[in-house]
């Protein structure tokens, strides 16, 4: 038999025992999931890059992120998709915006560090907790490590297939792809003044190329830039002039609605003269004696006396307000032209912007049109001619990575997505299942399909001679079944979303555009974006702009 005392000691060491268990069993669980968290050596494949990344592939089959320079070298991660209701929708993309640190205001202010958004309504890719199967919100969960070297090599614009099949890019040549003018047919000669304010390459303008390795290309690109900088002060000379007579404008508006006024009293106070001049003639007409009568013409002499200086008042008044309406005109008239040659002088400066810009474009066999932006922003569109309209095209991304053959011609690369059927899509494919293997090479795009897609598209030739001005290392050109998403908005490169996959992601978010105050000039708007104090350090809205629009909260 046990004493007491001993059951008491028996008790409190398997309490002890328990408890050290699940102490172990806790640390053990935290140290995998650090694991899991920090790449571990599972899921980061190779880590090194030759070049600037060029396109960023993720697979929701494989769960895997390829993220692939102008060489063909590629850093590989596993990464956790959206899980069923939130899927990741499948689609093409582009890096929007990076902030180092960011917290989610929806989901219990989780962290997001690195995070790259390729939506405005809330998709991104950073970094997160990784159990080997989609269990995201729709996000793109990488290895911490990963993200964090990842993060300083991408540049915004940096375009995001996401695909559920995995697919690598592949060089393509075709007619259709659109060839960069000669280096000296664009470019002006560079004043002796004009002196570049870039020393190093990380300092450019997120949008424009890197030729620092093609001399005849970096000196057209210096003659643009010094073409645009001669235009930019242009259009400032033309806009001061314009603010200047829009204040003169404003000014003849404000003496004219005061002459307004004051006709507008004038015109009362001469309405009651008259009143006035009238009963004294009636009174008059009406008197019967003579004292009477004298009483009358007295009356009637100082009412008439009184009503010459309303009336004086009143003409004056007129020729005020014909006056200032005289100066009104000619001020807005002068203003006219002078806001005519501001537009003009601005759409210059845009202009000569754009040039020094790669182009993006749309087709969309859906609406039979091409679609062009640049700096993420809408510059023309028309219309284009695809054969056998009623055949599916499939959706192809072609990237110009590179200059070849002396920067005379681009060097083109192409993924595809691969486009499932209903079957296919509807087998189950985001449930939570682990994928053992990420260390493999993902099979590269099918030349002749995308070949085969090119070959059915005509451009008219006044299109292509026009985006032939623009194009650069960089540009890209997106063909696809699809329209262009609702996602693609303000400050948007084109976002194309595959419509027979799943889209819980998009649908659990509502569509927001990057608000007006950020987008007002797409040059200074990705400069930095701590500038902005509307927003605390969970990106949760100030309440003090509550009339404005929001921006970061809708994770």
């Amino acid at each position: 038999m046990f004493s007491v005392s001993a059951l008491a000691r028996v008790r409190n060491s398997a309490i002890a025992t328990l408890i050290f268990a699940a102490a172990f069993s806790l640390a053990n669980g935290a140290e995998a999931r650090n694991r899991v968290r920090d790449g571990g050596e599972t899921q980061v494949t190779q880590q090194d890059l030759a070049g600037k990344p060029v396109v960023a592939v993720v697979s929701i089959k494989d769960q895997r992120i390829s993220v692939y320079d102008a060489n063909g070298e590629v850093l590989h991660a596993g990464v956790s998709t959206g899980q069923t209701g939130y899927e990741t929708p499948v689609g093409v993309y582009s890096v929007l915006q990076k902030q180092e640190e960011h917290y989610s205001n929806i989901y219990d202010d989780a962290s997001m560090p690195f995070m790259q958004r390729i939506t405005w309504s809330g998709i991104a890719l950073h970094a997160g907790v990784l159990p080997g199967y989609p269990a995201s919100h729709g996000c793109v969960r990488m290895p911490y490590e990963f993200s964090q070297q990842l993060f300083p090599l991408t540049r915004l614009g940096l375009r995001v297939v996401i695909a559920h099949d995995d697919v690598a890019p592949t060089d393509i040549s075709h007619a259709l792809l659109p060839k960069p003018l000669p280096a000296g047919e664009a470019a002006v000669a560079v004043p002796a003044t004009f002196e570049s304010d870039v020393t190093d390459q990380d300092d450019l303008n997120i949008f424009e190329p890197d030729v620092s390795k093609w001399p005849a290309r970096a000196a057209q690109m210096q003659a643009l830039k010094a073409a645009a900088s001669k235009k930019s002060l242009q259009a400032q000379t033309a806009i001061s002039q314009a603010d200047e007579l829009k204040a003169v404008v404003a000014d003849k508006k404000a003496i004219h609605a005061k002459a307004l006024k004051q006709l507008k009293r004038a015109e009362a106070a001469k309405k009651a003269s008259d009143e006035k001049v009238a009963r004294a003639d009636r009174t008059l007409l009406a008197a019967k004696t003579p004292a009477a009568m004298k009483r009358a013409q007295d009356r009637k002499d100082k009412v008439a006396a009184a009503a010459k200086i309303v009336n004086d008042k009143y003409d004056a008044a007129k020729a005020s307000v014909a006056a200032a309406e005289k100066e009104l005109a000619a001020a807005t008239a002068e203003w006219a032209k002078v806001e005519d040659a501001r537009k003009t002088a601005v759409a210059a400066m845009q202009i000569a912007k754009w040039r020094m810009y790669p182009v993006s474009m749309f087709i969309s066999r859906k609406t039979q049109r091409l679609y062009v932006r640049q700096a993420n922003e809408p510059v023309f569109d028309a219309p284009i001619t695809i054969s056998r309209p009623d055949e599916p095209i499939g959706t192809h991304v072609f990237t110009a990575v590179d200059y070849k053959d002396q920067a005379k011609d681009l060097r083109w690369q192409v993924v595809s997505i691969a486009r499932r059927s209903a079957e296919d899509t509807d087998s189950g494919s985001h449930k939570k299942r682990r994928v053992a293997d990420l260390d493999y090479s993902a099979p590269p795009t099918d030349v002749g399909q995308a070949s085969a897609a090119l070959d059915r598209i005509t451009i008219p030739p006044e299109v292509a001679s026009r985006i032939s001005g623009y194009v650069w290392p960089g540009s890209s050109l997106i063909v696809s079944d699809e329209p262009m998403s609702n996602e693609t908005g303000k400050a948007t490169d084109f976002i194309v979303v595959v419509s027979t996959e799943p889209q819980g992601a998009l649908k659990k978010r509502p569509r927001k555009t990057a608000p007006s105050y950020m987008r007002d000039d797409p040059y200074d708007y990705y400069d930095g974006y701590d500038r902005y104090d509307r927003y605390d350090r969970y990106d949760r809205y100030d309440r003090r702009y509550r009339n404005k629009p929001t921006f970061f909260n809708w994770w």
